[in-house]
């Protein structure tokens, strides 16, 4: 029973470290492609800041992954900076996509203009996935001496 707690958090604290390092990489892959009649398809990223503030929520909630790896119980006040962390990041990547795809209809005056790119889906998922597993991360008590 013991074991089984313990491998929870080592999972979730995993999760959201994977979803933190989705997050970085993604900032910096292409967000969307936009088709166009005579010139084919091309691959847009975001701003630099935009880029920067997505890879700077992404080790945010990675780092703070690191004591939870390490059997810490992690305070209230750091799972709601993780947790907000990674529903920024999906909310940004939902705003984004439908901007994106807004934009490049009005632009290209074409329904299959645009199509999210894979730095898009890492932040928006790796996000999502990283808020959820440090809220479960919050529910589960630390390593004891004993559990060892």
């Amino acid at each position: 029973m013991v074991a089984d707690r313990t491998r929870i958090r080592t999972i979730l604290a995993g999760a959201m470290l994977l979803s933190g390092g989705a997050a970085v990489v993604g900032s910096f892959l292409p967000r969307a492609y936009l088709r166009f009649p005579v010139v084919g398809e091309t691959g847009i990223s975001g701003s630099l800041t935009s880029e920067l503030f997505t890879a700077f929520l992404g080790v945010v909630l990675a780092g703070y992954a690191v004591p939870a790896l390490r059997g810490e119980r992690l305070p209230l006040r750091v799972v709601l900076v993780a947790s907000g962390a990674g529903l920024l990041l999906f909310l940004r990547g939902v705003w984004e996509s439908a901007h994106l795809t807004s934009l490049a209809a009005a632009l290209i005056a074409a329904d299959d203009g645009a199509r999210i790119g894979p730095g898009l889906w890492m932040c928006m998922i790796g996000g999502l996935a990283g808020a959820v597993a440090a809220a479960g991360l919050a529910f589960r008590r630390p390593r004891t001496a004993a559990d060892q």
